[in-house]
């Protein structure tokens, strides 16, 4: 029934460049034996029959605002779930009662036009990021069932909810529960699973398993999650692995429980007052406010941390504890902005934010409390049925599995050192890994030392390599104020071979693996930012 249908499906209105839209027909492309892209309202309704006054409500605009498809290998539920590009699925209703079963899910809506009724159906990744912007204190299950019908221009939706279509963030629910640089675009991860889904093989209990061995902030273990597959993730970074660890929870810890937790801990917190604080700064940090001569200062912020840590600690439920524990080190990740300087030597600048510690906790309390519910919301009115996840502190050149059991391996591997200013990317996380007592100091550097990018993980010689990585090794060697990384990039890039290795390992005989690296790296003249050489990343990686 569902291959004679003709769609429209409707682009969401962050999905802007050449490359985005590329990636969103390459995913309908593995549902749908015919695409056709559509600039034009008037071209949807004289090939679907859907009227311009529905096709062009909230559209985005541009050389392309969606898809016509034909031939659908899915069904109505697998639309709803797998597609991740699309805000709306439109098609004609031709026979009435053909789609009872559906009627009462939150994600339908029918719209009667002109004697004809036209079907509207919002997609799971579209309604999380929509429901996530949307201006609503508590999100519930119906506020799903509201903006279908916004969407729809179904009168059902009254004045209740309005979702701001025109956002340009892809980061919903859970997603948004800590900051982090360069974290993955989640319809990216599930764009990757869906097409790949009935390729991929599974493990001895008949599953599909994913991993993930640089996991950073956990991004590919909850998209598993909420398409119901099993995974694991692996990082250096203990702070990472916690980070992984409490959106894993958020998934499935009471909305009611984290708001009253919440308040609690804001009533604790303006009751304990510090004298001495039991939270001491890093080394290095503690070492820019002597600098400074800012001693007084940098006791009022480990009075501040003091507290809160002392208000987290009498929770009792440890899901929950941890759960706040990420709220606390987003808030010195935002309060205490370290950026490297480049250089190769550990150079790095600390900037501390105006807004209050206390101010940044009770904004991340709301925030916290705001991702589960839409989660929940998700979660209910789809119908998911979450897979298990697990985090491992680890390290991806060695990895705690044995062989052949994952069916694919998706990861971001870290960015080049020697341009990107991330040589020592632990050090911007150092304020938190001491405040939620995963790491001390001399942790700290011994896990920098032995992390893949690091400046302070060197070798002299990289056998086996591509000559491109040689050519960049002597063209730092070369340069006086570059020759420092010279050693650090060979062992970045043997560091990854390895890394691939303990990858194709790991995976299941024909599962898939997907690296995603950046394109490339520029070197620039400091004083001018003239090009002085370019390293094309992904050629490198894929030789």
């Amino acid at each position: 029934m569902m291959r004679n249908k003709v769609f429209f499906l409707k682009l969401r209105s962050n999905v802007v460049l050449n490359g985005d839209i590329d990636l969103a027909e390459r995913e309908v492309r593995a549902f749908f034996k015919q695409i056709e892209r559509v600039s034009q309202p008037a071209q949807i309704e004289k090939k679907t029959g859907l009227p311009a006054a529905l096709s062009r409500l909230h559209d985005k605009g541009g050389d392309c605002i969606g898809f016509i498809a034909r031939g659908a290998d899915l069904t109505i539920r697998e639309m709803v779930l797998l597609l991740n590009f699309v805000q709306e699925i439109w098609f004609e209703e031709r026979q009435n009662g053909a789609y009872d079963e559906f009627r009462q899910e939150q994600w339908f809506s029918l719209i009667e036009h002109k004697g004809k009724g036209f079907i509207c159906l919002l997609p799971l990744m579209a309604c999380g990021e929509l429901l996530s912007q949307a201006k609503m204190p508590s999100p519930k299950t119906e506020d799903i069932g509201l903006l279908t019908a916004f969407l729809s221009g179904s009168t059902k939706a009254g004045k209740k909810i309005k979702a701001p279509t025109t956002g340009s963030t892809s980061t919903q629910h859970v997603h948004s529960m800590h900051k982090y640089k360069a974290k993955f675009f989640p319809r990216l991860i599930r764009s990757f699973l869906v097409e790949y889904l009935n390729k991929i093989p599974k493990n001895s209990n008949g599953k599909v398993t994913l991993l993930d061995p640089f996991v950073g902030s956990g991004t590919s273990l909850v998209e598993a999650s909420l398409l119901g597959l099993d995974s694991a993730g692996v990082d250096i970074d203990k702070l990472s692995c916690a980070i992984s660890q409490a959106k894993i929870d958020a998934l499935t810890v009471s909305p009611g429980r984290v708001e009253e937790t919440a308040q609690r801990l804001l009533d604790m917190a303006a009751d304990i007052e510090v004298d001495k604080p039991t939270y001491k700064f890093p080394q290095l940090i503690a070492k820019k406010f002597e600098r400074w001569g800012s001693i007084e200062e940098q006791l009022s912020y480990e009075r501040a941390i003091s507290k809160w840590k002392c208000a987290i600690d009498q929770i009792d439920n440890e899901r929950l504890r941890h759960l706040f524990e990420i709220c606390l080190s987003d808030a010195l990740t935002r309060k205490f902005v370290i950026r490297m300087m480049g250089t190769g030597v550990g150079r790095f600048a600390l900037e501390i934010a105006k807004t209050s510690l206390d101010t940044l906790m009770s904004s991340n309390f709301k925030v916290l409390a705001h991702s589960i519910r839409v989660a929940r919301s998700l979660i209910d009115g789809y119908g998911i049925r979450l897979g298990n996840a697990t985090i491992s502190h680890g390290t991806a050149v060695k990895l705690p599995f044995d062989d052949d059991i994952f069916s694919v391996v998706i990861t971001s591997p870290p960015y080049l050192p020697a341009s990107s200013g991330r040589e020592d990317y632990l050090i911007g996380k150092a304020v938190s890994n001491v405040a939620l007592d995963l790491m001390t100091d001399t942790e700290i550097e011994e896990t920098e030392a032995a992390s893949v990018g690091s400046m302070k993980w060197a070798v002299a010689h990289g056998d086996g390599l591509p000559a491109s990585v040689y050519e960049l090794h002597d063209w730092l060697v070369r340069d006086p104020l570059r020759e420092i990384k010279a050693k650090p990039i060979l062992a970045y890039y043997l560091s990854l071979k390895q890394a691939l290795k303990e990858t194709f390992r790991v995976l299941l005989p024909g599962g898939y693996a997907f690296y995603v690296v950046g394109k490339e790296s520029v070197f620039y003249r400091f004083s001018t930012r003239e090009v002085l050489y370019r390293v094309e990343c992904d050629k490198i990686f894929a030789a």
